[in-house]
């Protein structure tokens, strides 16, 4: 009779979207920055020293060595400030969207007590406030015109609601999923 090998116990609960995005995001923002600091960094160093290039091999290697430093160096602190700024948009969207959602339900709950969780599909709204939300924070510490700030309003309305509506959907097919069987 064969023994059934034993399964590692459970690595506790899945971390959630407001921990996971913000961390995508800033190694996304991390690369980007990295990259761009660091192709912007070399052209400086570049246009800094070319009257003054050198003539011999050890010149070129020390031009080279210090250029390189120079642009790795720029390249994280770029990586650095873009990754950091956009996991904090990320996760400041996240956070006032689960908020947003949570008083969405428990007002639902205090208006209709017997409400299923299946009449509680209220991501889309909280979406859509979370995204003027932060289109109208983002419009003033940018300090952005009035009529970019009516764009930007528009725009964080139509995409937080898109991106909520996309998780109501999510939420709404896996409720008609038949339950796996053990």
């Amino acid at each position: 009779m064969a023994q059934a090998t034993p399964q590692p116990p459970p690595l506790g609960p899945a971390p959630s979207l407001v921990v996971l995005a913000p961390t995508s995001a800033f190694l996304f923002g991390f690369t980007s920055g990295l990259v761009s600091s660091s192709k912007l960094a070399a052209k400086q160093f570049l246009a800094e020293n070319a009257h003054r290039l050198p003539t011999t091999v050890q010149g070129w290697y020390f031009y080279q060595k210090t250029k390189n430093y120079r642009v790795l160096w720029a390249g994280i602190k770029g990586g650095l400030r873009t990754g950091g700024r956009l996991a904090l948009w990320t996760g400041a969207f996240l956070t006032l969207e689960e908020t947003v959602d949570s008083g969405l339900r428990s007002a639902v709950q205090l208006v209709h007590p017997t409400a299923s969780d299946d009449a509680l599909r209220t991501k889309a709204v909280a979406g859509g406030v979370a995204g003027v939300g932060m289109a109208g924070t983002a419009s003033w510490w940018y300090r952005l015109s009035r009529h970019t700030v009516a764009r930007r309003l528009a725009l964080g309305l139509a995409l937080g609601g898109v991106a909520g509506g996309a998780v109501d959907l999510r939420d709404w097919l896996r409720s008609k999923l038949p339950e796996k069987q053990a």
